[in-house]
Formats: structure tokens, C-alpha cells, sequence
């Protein structure tokens, strides 16, 4: 890949100052650094927005009451790893997060999670079957609010910043179930 990168680059600039274009490429090579900047401001201030609802869902009370709803589907998924409280809160959280969009805030409680997870492993170096259901689970992209993508076609100037929805929630939940089913094969006949 650095290859294709680095003739890539020579490639087009050899091309920009062939058709006299070196302006109009400096001028975006110039530009760059501002556009970056802004994104990545937007999209903090959009994780810290909806940190600040997951907050609120915790300190509401709200969260418990959507875990145990889902408790049915996550010990389909983990099994009897949710029977241990820790793990389940780390666990539910993190799959509400993933749902709700904020999956770089997920990522907290994945963490947790996977480390209450150790004492199902055998082998320090070798994960567990609930560890890989939670890389997949994490990996999969299901998400009913889709935040960071609608900040992002927000932020360029979509005119219809849910246009996408039907197909991510289509696609995350086809990629869940075929990674969950593919994990519990192996884990069957592995």
C-alpha cells in the first residue's frame, strides 16, 4: 500500500504540474490541515453530545431497565458469561452503545468488559469464545442511530442525512447475525 501511495503521489503531482494545475493542488494540499481540524472538532463535539445523553440514560436508570430487556438476546449471544452482574452491566452497556451510535464510547465499556472477560479464558494468550463474540459484536457496526455517520453527511452539507439508514441497519444486522453464526460454528465444531 505505501507503495501505490508513494508512486501515486509522484503520479499526480507530475499530472497537476503537466496540465498547469499546481495552483488549484497546492491550494488542496494547503486547505487540508482546516478541513481535518473541522471534522475532527465536529465529531468530538458530537461524541461529547452523545456521551452526555448515555449519561443521562445511566444516571436515569434507564440503561438497567433496557438491560434487563436485553438480557434475553445477550445470553443467546454471550451465554453464561451474563449470569456474572459485572460482566453483564459492562456487557449491556456496551451493546446499547454500540446500538445508539457511539461506538468510540463503547469502546469504554468493551474494554471492561473484555477484561472481566479474562476469567473465562484458558490460555492467558489465546481469547475466549465470549471475547470474540465481543470483537464481533463491536466490529459488526449495528447501530439504530447512526451518530457519527450523520454528523459526518451533516457536516458535508447532505441535504438528507439518514438516506443511509435503512441500508446500515439492513447490512449491520445481516454482518451481526452471519458473525455470530459463524462464531458459534466454530465454536461448535472447533
Amino acid at each position: 500500500m505505501a507503495k501505490v501511495f508513494k508512486y501515486g503521489l509522484i503520479f499526480f503531482v507530475l499530472t497537476a504540474f503537466a496540465t498547469n494545475r499546481q495552483d488549484e493542488m497546492f491550494k488542496a494540499i494547503l486547505s487540508s490541515p482546516n478541513q481535518v481540524f473541522e471534522l475532527i472538532k465536529i465529531l468530538v463535539l458530537s461524541a461529547c453530545l452523545w456521551n452526555g445523553f448515555l449519561n443521562i440514560i445511566k444516571a436515569s436508570g434507564l440503561i438497567k431497565q433496557l438491560s434487563f430487556l436485553l438480557k434475553p438476546i445477550l445470553k443467546l449471544i454471550y451465554g453464561k458469561a451474563v449470569e456474572d452482574e459485572q460482566i453483564y452491566l459492562y456487557l449491556s452497556t456496551n451493546f446499547i452503545a454500540n446500538l445508539l451510535g457511539v461506538g468510540s464510547l463503547a469502546s469504554i465499556s468493551g474494554l471492561k468488559a473484555m477484561k472481566s472477560l479474562t476469567k473465562y479464558q484458558s490460555n492467558p494468550k489465546v481469547p475466549c469464545k465470549e471475547m470474540m463474540l465481543l470483537v464481533i459484536m463491536n466490529t459488526t457496526g449495528l447501530s439504530i442511530i447512526p451518530t457519527t455517520m450523520m454528523t459526518l453527511r451533516q457536516s458535508y452539507g447532505s441535504h438528507d442525512i439518514l438516506g443511509f439508514f435503512s441500508y446500515s441497519l439492513t447490512i449491520g444486522l445481516i454482518i451481526t447475525i452471519i458473525g455470530i453464526i459463524t462464531s458459534k460454528v466454530i465454536e461448535h465444531y472447533g
